[in-house]
């Protein structure tokens, strides 16, 4: 009998036993999934109220706080990660995660605008001058400003388009890397949604009014969220099989769970 396409397995199947691979019960990795969704739909709900959803997405309010705290996390488990896959010899995958760890280390120091968020110092008058803002980065400068979005968007449909393509084309087996590079499907939501507002910006609404573009500050949550529990996912892998017996290569994912 020919072997069943992996693209006919039922998407509920493929969810629970990607989730298990991951050590996440379905019920936990569902309620990750539903998530995003939760936050897109109450910050759009808060719309008609101005002050709640200006204390929601308002610069150095509740979601820019959130995607901060995010970011941090991502910031330390991204360098454990890295130490992890350099003592077990996996330069390639290590050098890997280092660019990414410094890129975003970068990203957190721009969206505190290297602490001028916090300790509130002046803004040098050169900078000021060229800042759309008027703070301490260079993401709001003009010419870098229109970038930050296509990075946004690039980085959204990696992570919603990976997991899915792979669980459509990919092998049946668990191929060394792969838990390194190509987050689980429960993530999939929080990608998605943050690449198809960059979309939606781009190709139907790239006039930035108010609403709109604050909105955005909801998806960068998202997006971010995604990040931090993807590279908490895999520290937590590499831990579990550096205690596992017998276990050589921290790049292979543990044995699926039942």
């Amino acid at each position: 009998m020919p072997a069943i396409p992996r693209w006919y397995t039922p998407a509920a199947v493929r969810f629970r036993t990607d989730s298990q691979t991951w050590g996440i019960a379905p019920r936990q990795a569902l309620l990750v999934a539903l998530l995003p969704f939760i936050l897109a739909v109450v910050a759009a709900a808060t719309v008609p109220f101005k002050e709640l959803y200006l204390w929601l997405v308002d610069e150095d309010s509740l979601i820019e706080w959130l995607q901060v705290l995010c970011l941090l996390g991502a910031c330390i488990f991204l360098p454990l990660i890295t130490l992890r896959l350099l003592r077990a010899g996996r330069l390639g995958i290590a050098l890997l995660y280092g660019v990414v760890t410094l890129g975003v280390w970068f990203l957190t120091g721009e969206e505190i605008s290297w602490g001028q968020r916090i300790f509130g110092w002046d803004t040098p008058e050169d900078l000021d001058a060229v800042n759309r803002q008027g703070e301490t980065n260079l993401h709001n400068l003009r010419g870098v400003q229109e970038l930050v979005p296509s990075a946004m968007l690039l980085a959204s449909l990696y992570g919603a388009c990976a997991p899915l393509v792979w669980a459509a084309v990919g092998s049946r087996r668990d191929v060394a890397p792969k838990h390194l590079l190509v987050p689980p499907l429960f993530l999939v939501p929080a990608f998605l949604l943050a690449a198809g507002y960059r979309l939606f910006r781009l190709l139907i609404w790239p006039e930035p009014t108010f609403v709109i573009s604050e909105y955005g500050e909801v998806m960068e949550l998202c997006l971010y969220l995604g990040l931090a529990v993807f590279c908490w996912l895999n520290l937590r892998l590499l831990r579990q099989l550096e205690a596992a017996p017998g276990v050589q290569d921290l790049s292979r994912p543990l044995p699926r769970r039942p």
